[in-house]
């Protein structure tokens, strides 16, 4: 089994079940911790539509809050969920602008994941 996500009617990631729930529970944690909406609706328990416009909105959040932080473990662990998202965000149209190097440098590093997503 699987899990889709879909931004307007085209699926930007289509993971294993228990890698898409392991995604959305730590996507909706730290949507907590941001104080943002993932986008996420599910009309099914393995089918999720994605509202790009809140899915780039959190995602940004997401990056932002990477890059605010020096700390070497809680960078580790956002970025389980930063890199799939931003591979997510630019099929569904969206992008996220580097400010830095080091900013650049990671959105070009998290689009070779790409190809381990399939869709």
């Amino acid at each position: 089994m699987s899990c889709v996500f879909e931004v307007g009617g085209e699926t930007v990631w289509n993971p294993a079940l228990r890698v898409g729930e392991t995604y959305l529970a730590l996507a909706e944690g730290l949507a907590g911790l941001v104080g943002v909406p993932t986008g996420f609706t599910a009309p099914a328990a393995d089918f999720h539509r994605v509202d790009i416009v809140q899915f780039d909105t959190f995602t940004q959040h997401v990056f932002r809050e990477y890059f605010r932080s020096g700390h070497e473990l809680r960078r580790m662990m956002v970025d389980g969920v930063l890199r799939p998202s931003i591979v997510m965000l630019t099929r569904g149209g969206g992008r996220i602008s580097p400010e830095t190097e080091e900013q650049r440098l990671y959105l070009a590093e998290a689009e070779k994941l790409s190809g381990k997503m399939p869709v």
